[in-house]
């Protein structure tokens, strides 16, 4: 089964765990902020059932758990699952498995039972020829009237040296990536570009440096004093570029035929 997440590095031979010395899933376990910042973005669409597709270790799960959610929590590479039953509480709310997508809608029990399909950081790891599967069971598994709502990187003007090492196949345009889930069947409530400064950090870091990774402390400066800054002052400005693309579709309530 494929890795829908990031790299996750080296394994430590004397725990087992994998780990990156820069930027992987357990670095961004300390981006609190970040992850709230997506969350809040998230929030107005989530329902009282949720997929999380591509869930890792669970850095997203526990504020998907918030406000009574029933989540399910899903991934296709075993270790990672099994990092975020460690990293999650049980709970009767939560059930995480090791399974894909189109595995899930696959089940009958599974088929129009939920209010929202998320992922943050997931979809440009999917290969071409899978996507299109994807996003149509992500159709599959929402009520109608239900969404699905995707954190992505934009713009492949910044695909570069750490998008390489992250397993990224591709970044998005908010054309092309609302054509694909219209394709799917959905109606694009928006797509918007996200984190301004992210947009340049990126650029410098993989298309001039030609950096393989992002440093601790580097990261723990963003999540710090960065991105209290930027999802506070982004909802006013005009954003015509960013670092991230932020997707909000919606099932329709009936199908035309």
């Amino acid at each position: 089964m494929m890795n829908m997440n990031k790299n996750m590095g080296s394994t430590n031979p004397e725990d087992g765990i994998l780990i990156d010395s820069s930027y992987c899933l357990e670095t961004l376990s300390e981006s609190v902020r970040y992850y709230e910042w997506i969350y809040g973005l998230m929030r107005p669409y989530l329902g009282a059932r949720v997929v999380e597709l591509g869930a890792g270790i669970g850095n997203l799960t526990t504020l998907l758990l918030g406000e009574e959610r029933t989540v399910v929590a899903i991934d296709t590479d075993e270790r990672l699952i099994a990092r975020h039953r460690q990293r999650v509480s049980a709970s009767n709310r939560l059930i995480t498995e090791c399974v894909s997508l189109q595995q899930l809608a696959g089940r009958l029990s599974y088929r129009e039972q939920f209010d929202s399909v998320i992922s943050a950081n997931v979809l440009e790891h999917i290969p071409d020829e899978e996507q299109d599967e994807v996003l149509a069971s992500s159709f599959d598994v929402l009520c109608p009237g239900g969404y699905s709502i995707h954190w992505v990187p934009a713009f492949e003007s910044l695909y570069g040296s750490l998008d390489r090492v992250f397993l990224h196949h591709r970044r998005y345009r908010k054309k092309q990536l609302s054509s694909l889930f219209e394709k799917a069947g959905f109606e694009i409530l928006s797509c918007e570009y996200w984190n301004l400064v992210g947009f340049f950090a990126w650029w410098v870091s993989g298309r001039v440096l030609c950096s393989t990774g992002i440093s601790h402390s580097a990261a723990d400066a963003f999540d710090r004093y960065v991105v209290p800054i930027v999802s506070r002052i982004e909802p006013s400005l005009w954003r015509p570029f960013g670092q991230s693309l932020l997707i909000v579709a919606r099932r329709p309530h009936s199908q035309h035929l």
